[in-house]
């Protein structure tokens, strides 16, 4: 019994302090707080057998270690919801290679491609999840596509199951195989049933025979663009670095923040001030979902929680591509199911970018053929970026500070998508006999804002209509909009799944707290990028897992208590989740003069087409939203830049005056482009 034999550590997060301890060491000259770690048990040793979590500290060098308990989570965690580990993996892969080395002559005939001892045409794995259909449940539909570049959009019609709940090895087996849309208990009788006829059999198609397959692929093909090729443009600093780097901590143009890139849940900002005041204790990514629909078993079972596949993963980052060649860039340090921490390197960028549209701008007509004035300036913004591959898939986060006050939280989706040779009810036909299916993405963020203080009111200001006597004719109607006030009081109150009849504005703000024009100072939360999402939870339990998804926008109280809107753990039990979300609104809290959260989902449905070989594009993808100043300030901040223009006609008809407050102009040295380097390494430190 090799697994329950044994203590197996799995993984390593940063411990965050509560907030009270880091608020007394930022704004009241407290202790620092300790540095600990969150380390990640799999306790295969007790009876029953748990996933445990620990909070080990001091670091560098721990002294103690105690048990991490949280009384809104699930407890204790089951033992069928852990991640896959470096323990678990190998112990199934023999099932796999049994099967299909009895398997081998179906597989080459039906497809052209083998998986047993293969050296060519060959077939790797997918794995998907949740590992069953109700909660305890440990069940593994393996999936099989090509091996190779863009091999993931050929997937074949043949999948196995594995059962592996219990402790013990031993007792796990191939519990069912499904072949060209048929279901059979086990290897044999697929064996059985193809060699008397009984079974239809699979055909390889043509568009996947050969060495050269260059569909899914990154091989340029087709009419040239540009006809010769030629350098597109770049990125340039000609006053040099306008912005800060000092470790983790970053400024720019009255902006400043810490940041870290957590492993299970992706980059987390701290501290983001403007000009000194903080308006952030916490920005981060919580979550990402990826729900497909289809009738094979494998888009049965594909309800993707990324935290569960490290939505934090880092790779390496190519400068001219994923970030311009001025950033600068951050190796990262992760560790999981490994004994040593594995270093990436170039995993985060940050850099300065000129957005390409103004911040704000004016051409002010005489309204006869001249004018009086012409002001303006670019949108020159800081962009910290983080790009997580989870398979298949590459999501682009993005926070990106704007000189204006604005914070711009964006995720862009692009990479290979999962098809299968389903029917054309779940999407069109693509390449290889194969649909795409349709899937949503959704994303969820905590927004943890401080304005002027811990102690907040969140309101919507609703636009209303309002049928009118014509105050010029009172013989007529009039019909408008106006805007009311309405100050949400509890949790369940600010729970918001958006009405497109009820327009609104999402505001955050100290009461008493006011600008000169004696409005209470505030930010408000925009959102560009939302969806609605059909699956109903109380008709299908695995929405439990995933209750984030329900809601465009949640405010509830900051507990320490309440620190994410999702777990590692409810990938593997969606229908009894460790994190159940909507306990966070439940409880029904006041939500006047309190420490706030507003926890924000992102969302797209993609039905996939032609234009999504090889991949996704980012173009049309991009999911975004915004943190913006609302009466918080007497003005716009950016007015203080001297990077604004302003044009106004000269004493001499024809003539301008140009006014660039300071900014020099004329010829500039060109930034050294640094040489290009790419490992793509990030096992094990380098």
């Amino acid at each position: 019994m090799e697994v329950i034999d044994k203590f197996l550590y799995v993984s390593t997060e940063l411990y965050v302090p509560a907030k009270l301890e880091a608020l007394a060491f930022l704004d009241g000259g407290g202790a620092k707080p300790e540095r600990q770690a969150l380390v990640t048990v799999h306790a295969g040793g007790k009876t029953p057998p748990v996933v445990e979590e620990y909070v080990v500290g001091p670091l560098p060098n721990p002294a103690r270690h105690e048990p991490y308990s949280n009384p809104t989570r699930k407890s204790p965690i089951p033992w069928t919801s852990r991640a896959i580990d470096a323990k678990e993996a190998p112990l199934i892969f023999p099932l796999i290679e049994d099967a299909t080395a009895a398997l081998h002559n179906i597989l080459k005939e039906s497809y052209g491609y083998t998986y047993h001892n293969c050296t060519k045409h060959c077939l790797t794995t997918f794995d998907t999840v949740p590992k069953g259909f109700k909660s305890g449940e440990r069940r593994s539909w393996i999936l099989f596509h090509r091996k190779g570049m863009g091999g993931v959009t050929y997937v074949t019609n043949f999948m196995l199951q594995i059962t592996h709940e219990s402790a013990d090895p031993s007792e796990w087996h191939v519990s069912r195989v499904f072949y060209n849309d048929q279901y059979f208990d086990s290897v044999e009788q697929l064996i059985t049933g193809y060699a008397d006829g009984s079974v239809e059999k699979d055909t390889p198609d043509a568009d996947v025979q050969g060495d050269d397959i260059l569909y899914p692929t990154f091989i340029r093909r087709g009419k040239p663009q540009p006809a010769s090729p030629s350098r597109g443009p770049t990125l340039t600093e000609p006053g040099g670095r306008r912005y800060a780097v000092r470790g983790r901590h970053i400024e720019y143009m009255g902006w400043s923040f810490d940041w870290r890139l957590g492993t299970s849940q992706s980059m987390q900002l701290y501290d983001v001030r403007m000009n000194g005041e903080r308006i952030a204790y916490e920005v981060s990514s919580q979550d990402a979902a990826s729900f497909y629909s289809g009738s094979n078993p494998a888009m049965l079972n594909n309800l993707f929680l990324d935290s569960y596949w490290d939505v934090g993963r880092s790779y390496e980052l190519t400068r001219g591509v994923d970030c311009p060649e001025t950033a600068t860039c951050f190796d990262i340090l992760q560790q999981r199911s490994t004994k040593v921490p594995s270093l990436t390197k170039n995993a985060v960028c940050v850099f300065e970018l000129n957005a390409g549209i103004p911040l704000r701008r004016h051409f002010d007509s005489d309204f006869a053929g001249g004018f009086h004035s012409y002001g303006g300036m670019a949108d020159h913004v800081l962009v910290l970026r983080h790009i997580n591959t989870v398979y298949n898939y590459d999501y682009v986060y993005d926070y990106i500070f704007h000189q204006n006050g604005v914070i711009e939280v964006r995720v862009g989706l692009t990479g290979y998508i999962i098809p299968s040779q389903d029917t054309t009810s779940y999407g069109y036909p693509l390449y290889a006999g194969e649909i795409g299916n349709v899937h949503q993405h959704s994303f969820s963020y905590k927004v943890d804002l401080d304005i002027l203080g811990t102690q907040n009111r969140f309101e919507t200001v609703d636009i209303l209509l309002e049928n009118i006597t014509n105050p010029e004719r009172p013989e007529l109607r009039h019909i408008q909009t106006r805007i009311q006030r309405n100050l949400r009081t509890t949790e369940k109150e600010a729970a918001v799944q958006y009405d497109f009849n009820r327009p609104k504005y999402y505001n955050f703000y100290r009461d008493g707290q006011t600008n000169r024009f004696g409005v209470n100072r505030g930010y408000r939360v925009q959102l560009n990028g939302i969806a609605k999402t059909l699956l109903p939870r109380q008709d299908w339990a695995a929405m439990r897992g995933v209750a984030w998804q329900d809601y465009q926008l949640v405010v509830t109280q900051r507990k320490d208590s309440e620190p994410s809107s999702s777990s590692i753990y409810n990938q593997n039990d969606l229908y009894d989740p460790v994190v159940d979300f909507q306990s966070f609104i439940d409880d029904d809290e006041s939500i006047v003069d309190e420490d706030l959260v507003a926890w924000v989902t992102l969302s797209t449905h993609h039905i996939p087409h032609s234009e999504d070989f090889p991949t996704t594009a980012t173009a049309g993808t991009q999911m975004q939203f915004f943190l913006r100043p609302f009466n918080y300030y007497d003005e716009d901040p950016s007015v203080g830049s001297s990077n604004a223009v302003l044009i106004t006609p000269g004493e001499k008809s024809g003539s301008v005056r140009v006014e660039r407050f300071g900014t020099p102009t004329g010829p500039a040295c060109v930034s050294e482009q640094s040489p290009f380097h790419y490992t793509g390494t990030w096992r094990g430190a380098n």
